[in-house]
């Protein structure tokens, strides 16, 4: 034992007087404490000021102590589903504590609509400081029965949600936890999904047989912690990344002759992908964040940047060695997911063949974690005024697609519904189909109202062409004068998840017929709430 706080002083104990302890004087001033802070205590264990007087070590909250120090005892409480009492079920999500459809009795079934209504199961458990655990990972056996195999389950850890990859039989799906399962009270949370919301198949099913936190090591997992990029530096014996196509981790190609990522393509309808783990703090810890990397390419030709299941940016090379930092969008905060460097694939022109040359080769090096003022901390969305893209410290965080003789989609500067940039559509031939698209997060009701997607949009009388948002309200009308702001109510059921948001400029067939050109500009989207949208 060892005592805490300042050394009594000359004249008589410290925070002592003649009516007792002093209101605001350390209690261990007065009774030996075994410890100040968690720093104090050994391997699993936390200083706990709950079973006084004084501080004790204890272990810390899934941990217990075999006799031999404290162990990871697992979470939640009845990961299998065989005892219902922990778990809270909401709509459509069915417990049953008998079912054997998977490895051990117990599984939760969503339906038809519940797959899709926000239907639920729920518990809310204690889980300790990441600096007081061991890297821990989470694992889910689930399948997906369904005519357009789109049911999946969808995770949350404290609001930050991880979707899961389709699986028409059981399977059990592995992930590093992030930050955001740490620390307290955490609520594990499994929702239903699919790309065919809101409406769905009656005969579909989705069956989670187990979830369940797992030491990493247990699942045969290396996770890093939180801030960093495992093996980010590609000096390790490269298992840590993930390589498709012509991708692979090479010597003496990398920033200072270093081991580095190298992807290359030599012809058509081809591509390469590198992916590895980056575990992103929660904002508190790290706000404004943003990933940073060392890279080099074919000049002209693009690299794109994805990061929990989003895209982040696409950089075009110049040819020579250069550092970027691109912002990371705010629903990956405080999770462990996928980064992915990739060279999509290219089709060519027409009369080309797959076949073609297509010779395009990058380098990848140095990827780290950073706070990046630019990026900004919107919680909802980011870059909503597309500004970024003209700022020239970052990119700008929207995908475009479509392009070419039909049209063009991109960010420009002239005509603003506020500060200097907006986002721009022009199209001029039949079957033009331009896109934007972001990823938002889906805002909670409040007192002020129920979750919505704002913007301008501004879109002469255009005979051809239409323009629209998903989500939301159908083509917007044409013919306005100036900027005029659109609401689109959200789904409340969505409340704190990721959704996608596109934008979109389009002209069907029959192809290839040319008109005047016609324009469209969207500006200052934000994700907030509205005193016109449902709260529920």
């Amino acid at each position: 034992m060892f005592g805490c706080g300042n050394d009594a002083g000359a004249g008589g104990d410290a925070g002592i007087d003649d009516g007792g302890q002093l209101p605001d004087a350390d209690i261990c001033d007065s009774v030996e404490c075994e410890c100040d802070t968690d720093d104090d205590c050994g391997a699993h264990e936390v200083c706990d000021t709950s079973s006084g007087p004084g501080r004790v070590c204890v272990c810390a909250p899934a941990y217990e102590d075999d006799g031999s120090g404290c162990q990871f005892a697992g979470a939640p409480l009845a990961p299998g589903f065989d005892d219902p009492a922990p778990w809270t079920t909401t709509g459509g999500a069915v417990l049953d504590a008998t079912a054997t459809g998977g490895d051990d009795p117990g599984e939760v079934t969503w339906s038809g609509d519940a797959i899709c209504d926000g239907s639920r199961v729920l518990q809310t458990f204690a889980m300790p400081p990441y600096g007081r655990a061991e890297p821990l990972a989470f694992q889910v056996t689930y399948r997906g029965d369904s005519e357009s195999f789109e049911a999946r389950p969808q995770l949350a850890f404290n609001e930050r949600w991880v979707r899961l990859p389709r699986r028409s039989e059981f399977f059990t799906q592995s992930f590093c936890l992030g930050e955001a399962g740490f620390g307290g009270d955490v609520e594990f949370r499994v929702d239903g999904h699919s790309g065919f919301c809101p409406t769905f198949a009656e005969v579909d099913e989705l069956v989670v047989d187990r979830f369940e936190v797992v030491r990493a090591e247990d699942a045969e997992f290396e996770c890093p912690a939180p801030g960093f990029v495992l093996d980010g530096d590609f000096e390790g014996d490269g298992t840590a990344w993930s390589p498709i196509g012509d991708a692979s981790v090479q010597d003496g190609v990398g920033q200072n002759g270093t081991r580095a990522a190298r992807l290359q393509t030599a012809t058509l309808c081809s591509a390469a992908f590198m992916t590895g783990v980056a575990s992103l703090p929660v904002s508190a810890s790290m706000p404004n964040q943003a990933l940073r990397f060392f890279w080099t390419g074919t000049a002209g030709r693009v690299l794109q940047v994805q990061a929990a299941d989003a895209f982040v940016a696409e950089l075009t090379a110049s040819g020579e060695a250069t550092v970027s930092t691109v912002c990371l969008p705010p629903h990956s905060r405080g999770l462990a997911r996928a980064v992915t460097f990739a060279l999509p694939i290219t089709t060519g022109s027409d009369g080309s063949s797959c076949g073609d040359p297509d010779l395009r080769d990058f380098v990848v090096d140095t990827v780290e974690i950073v706070s990046e003022a630019a990026c900004g901390d919107e919680p909802y969305l980011l870059d909503g005024d597309f500004e970024l893209a003209v700022t020239g410290t970052v990119p700008g965080s929207w995908s475009f697609g479509g392009g070419g003789p039909r049209g063009s989609v991109g960010v420009v500067t002239g005509n603003a519904q506020n500060g200097d940039a907006s986002l721009h559509f022009t199209a001029q031939q039949t079957c033009a189909f331009l896109s934007a698209r972001a990823t938002i997060v889906v805002p909670k009701p409040d007192a002020t109202g129920g979750p919505a997607l704002k913007y301008f949009y501004q879109v002469d009388d255009n005979p051809e062409t239409s323009l629209e948002s998903r989500p939301g309200n159908g083509p917007l009308p044409k013919g306005t004068a100036g900027f005029v702001e659109e609401t689109v109510c959200l789904d409340p059921v969505l409340a704190t998840q990721p959704q996608e948001l596109v934008f979109t400029m389009q002209r069907i067939g029959p192809c290839d017929i040319t008109f005047p050109e016609e324009e469209a500009f969207i500006d200052n989207v934000r994700v907030a709430t509205d005193a016109t949208c449902p709260s529920e």
